[in-house]
């Protein structure tokens, strides 16, 4: 009697210890396909952010290129305005050329659909990197401000740039006959706008769209690093 209770309480010690097993295996199953469902999201995420982060760096890039024409003008003009002999033998379709390219002023506007997206679902939660995590929550603000010197030049240019050119305007008999291009040199607003808009205001804003640019190229590399990992 006592050999086959002995024997039957080793079935049952069998039977359950195959149960727990199996439920461990079960659980083990499902916790694998969760995390290959949580990578497989993930790598969707940085597949789509390196698309739009690419085609960020690229507007930044052409931004920048343009923003810093405007300011070696600048540095140009700022030359004439101490050499008023060099100024003096300029043609005006040279001087014009110098205005023009002065007064450009491209404003870096990103594409964030998509980071919008991941940030407001909570699907940034589903990166695994902290450092990429902590660049993208953080990139918007950043962002703000590398924009801010440029934004400040879009908001005061125009109305600068216009009064110096209304001032050259030739006048006779209620008509606009052109403008005397040059007259636009002695203008106070125009070497105001030159110095601290267009040298000063955008010396400051080159070093934060530079420092975005690094930013950017780093959250690339990040994603890189990550994608297919």
């Amino acid at each position: 009697m006592e050999n086959k209770t002995g024997k039957y309480l080793k079935y049952a010690i069998g039977e359950i210890l195959l149960v727990i097993i199996g439920i461990l295996i079960a659980v083990s199953i499902n916790g694998w396909n969760e995390d290959r469902k949580l990578k497989k999201a993930e790598q969707s995420i940085l597949k789509d952010l390196k698309q739009e982060m690419t085609i960020n760096l690229k507007a930044l890039e052409f931004a920048i290129e343009e923003n810093e024409r405007s300011f070696q003008t600048a540095i140009e003009m700022r030359a004439l305005f101490r050499d008023r002999v060099a100024f003096d033998k300029m043609l005006d379709s040279l001087f014009y050329e110098l205005i023009r390219k002065l007064n450009w002023n491209v404003t870096y506007d990103p594409q964030n659909g998509i980071l919008n997206s991941i940030i407001s679902s909570g699907q940034i939660n589903q990166l695994s990197n902290k450092e990429l995590k902590y660049l993208l929550a953080s990139l918007k603000e950043l962002t703000t401000d590398a924009i801010e010197n440029t934004l400040k030049i879009e908001a005061q240019r125009d109305d600068l740039m216009k009064s110096a050119w209304t001032n050259a305007m030739i006048i006779k008999d209620g008509k606009n006959l052109g403008y005397n291009v040059k007259s636009i040199y002695e203008h106070p607003e125009f070497r105001w706008a030159t110095n601290h808009l267009f040298y000063f205001q955008r010396q400051d804003g080159l070093k934060e769209e530079n420092e975005l640019t690094a930013t950017l190229e780093h959250i690339i590399e990040l994603i890189d690093e990550n994608i297919n990992k």
